[in-house]
């Protein structure tokens, strides 16, 4: 059989176990809190619940930008390892990883909507009565990464489904085009987004940081979080192939260039993969921004980049 990008597309919805919506499907929506103030927190973030298809709510954070700045596209924001959406909108002090991203976003024009990903901050796993409580910055990801694959199901594909249910809340916003919605994350969040905007055609780009390199040269090569496992991911989807199905949709990349657990010439090398195939469809090649971080999203340059191409 020809291999092709949708066979290819296709092949990673079932490793990921992600389901593609019906056509016209709104189910997925954003609701206020019980008490129906939908309070700002300390930040500016007004605290939500996204509600799934299938009737779970995730607690989350939604940011929108002063009228006057607005450029009607907006951008669901994944959080990586740490302590959840709550670093993504920390400004006093910023998380050291996340930087305030999510006001970095807001005051680019986008609106942003942060949900809880499985195991970390509001959405790990809990603990027995008794137990020692979970560090502020602990996560739940080995014990839920168990859970999930002996079900047969990798949990960043449940996490890759929560972010795509966020997506279509976001398109039902009012001020939003629901033709340019994307998404953005970093290092677990930047694997979020890598999936989703890959296997989902219909999201409109992609910001990807500290996360895009090889698999062979990070998760096969270096410790790295169980999360992170997709069973039969290779040899046929090594990360520039997964890259390649987001074509001809934007794709920006950053990556630190003393990052030591998803190695720069690595990253360098997927990356030389990926410009012929957007070439090839008359479209914009990705962008590579390198920092001279370690393992950081700064989301200086390539937030420019992407806020420029999703208009």
């Amino acid at each position: 059989m020809m291999i092709t990008p949708e066979s290819r597309r296709e092949r990673l919805r079932g490793l990921l176990g992600l389901a593609m919506p019906t056509p016209g499907d709104d189910s997925a929506h954003l609701v206020e809190e019980a008490d129906g103030a939908a309070p700002a927190d300390e930040h500016g973030a007004i605290t939500t619940r996204l509600v799934t298809a299938d009737g779970e709510a995730i607690p989350a954070f939604l940011l929108r930008p002063a009228p006057e700045v607005a450029t009607g596209a907006a951008v669901v924001l994944v959080a990586g390892h740490g302590g959840g959406i709550d670093d993504l909108v920390a400004t006093d002090p910023a998380d050291d990883y996340h930087d305030g991203l999510a006001h970095k976003l807001v005051r680019a024009g986008l609106t942003v909507l942060c949900p809880e990903m499985i195991s970390f901050g509001r959405r790990r796993f809990p603990r027995p009565a008794g137990a020692v409580p979970y560090e502020p910055t602990e996560n739940s990801c080995g014990i839920d990464a168990a859970r999930y694959l002996l079900r047969g199901q990798p949990l960043m594909g449940a996490r890759a489904a929560d972010a795509q249910a966020a997506v279509h809340a976001l398109r039902r916003l009012p001020g939003v085009d629901p033709q340019r919605v994307g998404v953005a994350g970093g290092s677990g969040g930047g694997a979020v987004s890598l999936l989703l905007a890959a296997a989902d055609p219909t999201i409109a780009g992609a910001l990807v940081a500290s996360y895009f390199c090889s698999f062979e040269a990070s998760l096969c090569s270096i410790r790295h979080c169980p999360c992170n496992i997709i069973p039969g991911v290779l040899p046929d989807l090594e990360m520039a192939d997964i890259a390649a199905l987001i074509a001809p949709r934007p794709l920006v990349l950053e990556a630190g260039e003393r990052d030591h657990i998803f190695p720069i010439e690595a990253t360098r090398r997927s990356f030389a993969q990926l410009a012929p195939v957007w070439e090839a469809m008359g479209a914009p090649a990705p962008e590579l921004v390198v920092t001279d971080a370690g393992h950081a999203f700064r989301a200086e340059r390539s937030l420019e980049v992407l806020v420029q191409r999703l208009g």
